[in-house]
């Protein structure tokens, strides 16, 4: 659109003026687009750790897994076997939820949606972690209009201050909606008590809560690793028989089974040392060594050349800790480690190539040294003198070795030398953290190769693992109910109420409820706190039996469907009507912005989302002098509008009334 003001024309010429004839239009926001919150195998697109805590959209279970990885090793936490050696009974946990709860989401028909990864599956799951690297961070993206975090439930009773701080959010930015769950301890109806409790009497018009937990059906993945507590010494068996813990060598006279079972045992043992001497180098914790890296990078750069002395003394100290541990791991395996196989491919490793890299930061560092003059070590390579690079792969030497000549004056090019050390400093890092995914990456082999020979000859063993992947794992039900909002939203828009639709991948909820028992869940007499039920059917399977937010006694705001769809309008109409900021506060701005969005709201009238025989019995849209504006609002430079909807709302009691007809004829 091209406009010219006819009255600046001076010069004798032939101007065209496109003048607009169309009335601007509302782009509707989208409404179901969950963020989930909480730890993930790795987080990596492009480097380790270059996703965490950053909001990433994804569109299916692939992505998610290509990003983020997979599940978490199961809890098992006991596996009883009967005198004909099979399962007679178990319990099985999820450390972890969020994977799962992605599964449930695409299961129950998700579509787009965001991962925040604050963690991996080795850290401690943090209340802090949720609110200033989960709930803080999102708060900048204006992307997702859902909130979920699944795996707070692992926070027990700081779980209440998560969800309060995800409901001010809400509240404060006006765009979002919380899908909550609920703790069930130390049982499902003191769980649902305690919440009305600790939640607070705040935004409450912003979240939904939903309960019980649902028994999936997801696959499980189990290996024969996650029969052991590991934290122990030696490794102990999870599985027992008339009270005893189970030798599965003794269940077996299969040569290959007994030695695969051999050498997955010495393998739990590798793996314990390769976790103490690695520390946070070892599984998908290699991730967090790179992000440190970064980070000391970053830091390193955001400063004055001149006055970085600390950030760059702290790199090559960090790559000086890593060389240490990897060769720990070295010296621990001359007696210790117990897999040959996996012996030999690390000491070879370490020695034709992570010590290989130091040699090569020796010879590089006298080089410099030779050519550029006495000192100039300090400025490239690790800085570090050659004559301590010789103490690094002794076990004597413990501390990280200072450079005597680690002084810094008041030359300006001092700074410049140390930034031109930097790419130095960043291949050794590569060369090192390469070296530690390789070691992780040998151990991974060797447990594929047992346990692929473990269950093709160990009959007892591979029906204990297929029943255990026929349990029934417990999860808190927001993932399924995100996708059922996804589902419900795309099919029959945000008014419809997300209930009376069926759950996937849904064996059943942990605990039936019947009327009498949803009576307290819907109504709370008290606070007016509604919790949406779970409910199994006879012949219709897992119905989502509840359409209410938390604020269930306010007429406004009782119903799901009613604040979403206000929130999708009033986005809508705000991201639309900012085109016409700075335009001039008169009567044509007036019309176009009343044009459009009554337009806006007649489309929404005609899909059923406003209730009301003709548009002006739906809705209003007012804006001009006298209306929604005064003269001292012009002046000051206020444009107002208001907008009044008729909503539709859901039919939650439908009353049936009969009797008796007199006989008229």
């Amino acid at each position: 659109m091209s406009q010219i003001n006819e009255s600046a024309i001076k010069t004798p010429v032939v101007n065209i003026n496109e003048i607009p004839s169309l009335a601007p239009s509302v782009a509707q926001v989208a409404t179901a687009i969950p963020a989930f919150i909480g730890y993930t195998e790795k987080a990596q697109k492009i480097i380790p750790g270059d996703l965490r805590k950053i909001p990433t959209s994804i569109s299916s279970l692939l992505e998610y897994q290509q990003y983020f990885g997979g599940a978490a090793p199961m809890n098992i936490v006991s596996v009883k076997l009967n005198e004909l050696n099979f399962v007679s009974s178990s319990e099985i946990k999820s450390n972890f939820y969020l994977y799962d709860s992605i599964r449930m989401f695409y299961f129950n028909g998700g579509s787009k949606c965001y991962i925040m990864s604050i963690g991996s599956y080795n850290d401690t799951v943090d209340k802090d972690a949720f609110i200033n690297d989960g709930l803080m961070e999102l708060e900048k993206y204006d992307g997702p209009t859902l909130i979920l975090f699944p795996d707070a439930i692992k926070l027990n009773f700081d779980l209440y201050e998560v969800q309060k701080q995800a409901l001010m959010q809400c509240k404060k930015l006006q765009d979002r909606f919380c899908i909550l769950d609920l703790l069930e301890i130390p049982n499902w109806k003191s769980g649902y008590g305690l919440f009305r409790e600790n939640i607070g009497v705040l935004n409450l018009n912003y979240g939904s809560a939903y309960t019980p937990y649902l028994k999936s059906s997801l696959p499980i993945h189990i290996k024969y690793s996650d029969f052991f507590n590991t934290l122990v010494t030696p490794a102990t068996s999870k599985i027992t028989k008339a009270g005893s813990i189970v030798d599965l060598r003794t269940l077996t006279s299969n040569t290959n089974a007994i030695n695969s079972i051999i050498n997955w045992n010495n393998l739990i043992q590798d793996l314990n040392i390769l976790k103490s001497n690695l520390e946070t180098l070892i599984t998908g914790e290699r991730e967090s060594l790179a992000g440190e890296w970064t980070f000391l990078v970053n830091e390193f750069l955001a400063e004055p050349i001149a006055s970085n002395e600390a950030d760059f003394l702290a790199l090559f100290t960090y790559l000086y800790k890593i060389i240490k541990l990897v060769d720990n791991c070295e010296t621990d395996f001359t007696g210790d480690f117990e897999n040959k196989g996996l012996k030999k491919k690390v000491d070879d490793l370490i020695t034709n190539s992570l010590k290989t890299t130091a040699s090569n930061l020796i010879s590089y560092d006298k080089g410099a040294e030779d050519n550029m003059g006495p000192g100039y070590n300090v400025y490239t390579g690790l800085t570090i003198a050659s004559t301590k690079w010789n103490n690094i792969f002794t076990s004597a030497h413990t501390d990280p070795p200072v450079p005597d000549t680690l002084i810094f004056g008041t030359d300006p090019d001092e700074g410049n030398r140390r930034l031109a050390a930097l790419p130095a400093l960043n291949q050794v890092f590569e060369l090192l953290h390469s070296g530690v995914t390789q070691i992780v990456s040998a151990a991974q082999t060797f447990e594929s190769i047992y346990e692929e020979t473990l269950l093709e000859s160990h009959s007892i063993y591979k029906s204990i693992v297929a029943s255990l992947k026929n349990s029934l794992v417990i999860l808190p039900p927001c993932g399924a109910i995100a996708g059922i909002y996804t589902t419900v939203d795309s099919t029959m828009g945000v008014w419809k109420a997300p209930a009376n639709v069926s759950l996937n991948s849904v064996k059943g909820p942990s605990v039936l409820i019947d009327d009498k028992t949803q009576q307290d869940l819907k109504i709370d007499t008290t606070a007016g706190k509604s919790i949406n039920a779970i409910r199994s059917f006879t012949g219709k399977g897992t119905l989502v039996w509840g359409a209410r937010t938390l604020a269930g006694n306010d007429n406004e705001w009782r119903y799901v469907s009613v604040r979403r769809l206000f929130i999708m309008v009033e986005q809508s109409a705000k991201k639309a009507t900012a085109q016409f900021v700075f335009e001039p506060n008169a009567s044509n701005t007036w019309i176009k912005v009343r044009a459009m969005l009554e337009n806006y709201l007649t489309v929404l009238w005609r899909q059923g989302a406003l209730e009301g025989a003709k548009p002006e019995h739906a809705f209003f849209v007012n804006c001009g002098l006298g209306q929604t504006m005064t003269e001292l609002d012009i002046l000051e430079g206020r444009l107002i509008v208001e907008i009044g909807m008729a909503a539709v709302r859901p039919a939650e009691f439908i009353i049936l009334r009969f009797m008796h007809k007199m006989n008229e004829s």
